[in-house]
């Protein structure tokens, strides 16, 4: 059987295609991104497949992919940026990385492929568009102009077997003559849902036992190569606070005297009294799921992410580890670099259950 052909736009790393990428049913034509570092990680663990820096901002660069591409790819996969969608960003009416997703459906509607497969976070569906109206309403418009009809699911890596509380939203569009396939394509996605989940433990308790300031890009450990398990080297005073902070505790746990005054205010509800000060140097617990990998895993602000046990932030391991991606996968680069490319990644766990079920599909002699 021939195998059938996919392009990634906006891949990062490599995530979202990772399914594609290990699958003999697959063959990539094509991943791009803006950002060079994402090339050199992309590049470095998808060997022999094309990478292209790539502005999809310019209509240079869209008409560029699409002449070379047009008719002659099956599946179209992308991420565009969600920043301008993430209910932990400032949604502003006007982002130019929210309008990426404009020319992420151009570009896929123009080469005309059997299928468009998009990611983003859940928050996109309460998004205006700078245009008026609902982002989703453009993406409604989009698809329907150009003959495609689509199906949209919000998963949670936990459906999948994956303990992280990871909710996105995924958009599934066919031409409207395979419409049937896209309702089956939706079944076999749930088809595949699991009743259980791993918890934190059971995803990096195996891990070598590092403190602040240890660890190195690579190591031996039981006589398997770890890479990218290396702790950020907080301050005394940092570490001093985290040494207070049960599992599940966080920021009320900490001594006031050890607390600046910034941050006294923060308990005391001097910014107001939502939540938030409770997962400031918020410790994890080992019987749980992980919260939403982030892409800003370096900052203490970002969410629950102390150790259950070491006195620091996880490590890019530990986060890759979260988003499944495999010990053989690496990542180089600063922590800063590293932790933004596992963050802003698709678990490679959607990938391969995408992957499998598209390619059952795309075999069947329905498809036209």
């Amino acid at each position: 059987m021939t195998a059938h052909t996919y392009i990634d736009l906006f891949s990062g790393c490599g995530g979202l295609s990772y399914g594609f990428s290990k699958s003999k049913d697959f063959h990539c034509l094509l991943a791009s991104d803006f950002w060079d570092k994402a090339g050199e990680n992309y590049e470095l663990n998808h060997k022999n497949e094309p990478f292209e820096l790539r502005d999809f901002s310019t209509q240079k660069d869209i008409d560029s992919i699409v002449s070379r591409f047009k008719n002659k790819c099956d599946v179209i996969l992308g991420g565009p940026p969600c920043q301008g969608f993430s209910t932990l960003g400032k949604r502003k009416l006007v982002c130019e990385k929210s309008i990426l997703v404009d020319s992420f459906l151009e570009t896929a509607i123009r080469i005309k492929p059997k299928l468009i497969l998009m990611e983003n976070v859940k928050a996109i569906t309460s998004k205006k568009h700078p245009a008026g109206g609902l982002v989703t309403d453009k993406i409604n418009k989009l698809l329907f102009d150009a003959g495609y009809s689509y199906k949209t699911i919000i998963l949670s890596a936990t459906d999948f077997g994956l303990g992280q509380t990871r909710k996105r939203f995924f958009l599934f569009a066919v031409k409207k003559k395979n419409t049937a396939n896209l309702n089956n394509l939706i079944e076999g996605i749930n088809k595949k849902k699991k009743r259980k989940f791993s918890n934190l433990e059971q995803l990096i308790g195996d891990l070598p036992v590092i403190e602040a300031g240890q660890g190195e890009q690579l190591t031996e450990y039981n006589g398997k190569k770890i890479y990218n398990h290396k702790a950020m080297n907080h301050s005394d005073k940092l570490v001093n606070r985290f040494r207070h902070v049960p599992a599940g505790g966080g920021l009320l746990d900490v001594p006031k005297e050890l607390l600046t005054n910034h941050l006294k205010k923060m308990v005391s509800g001097g910014y107001g009294t939502g939540g938030h000060a409770k997962n400031i140097y918020g410790r994890m617990s080992w019987d749980k799921p992980s919260g939403t990998i982030v892409a800003g895993m370096d900052k203490i602000t970002i969410g629950r992410f102390v150790h259950p046990e070491s006195d620091r932030l996880l490590t890019p391991r530990e986060c890759a580890r979260i988003q499944s991606f495999p010990d053989s996968f690496k990542f180089q680069g600063s922590l800063v670099t590293q932790y933004y490319l596992i963050g802003n990644a698709v678990p490679p766990v959607f990938s391969k259950v995408f992957s499998g079920t598209i390619s059952k599909l795309l075999g069947g002699s329905a498809w036209k």
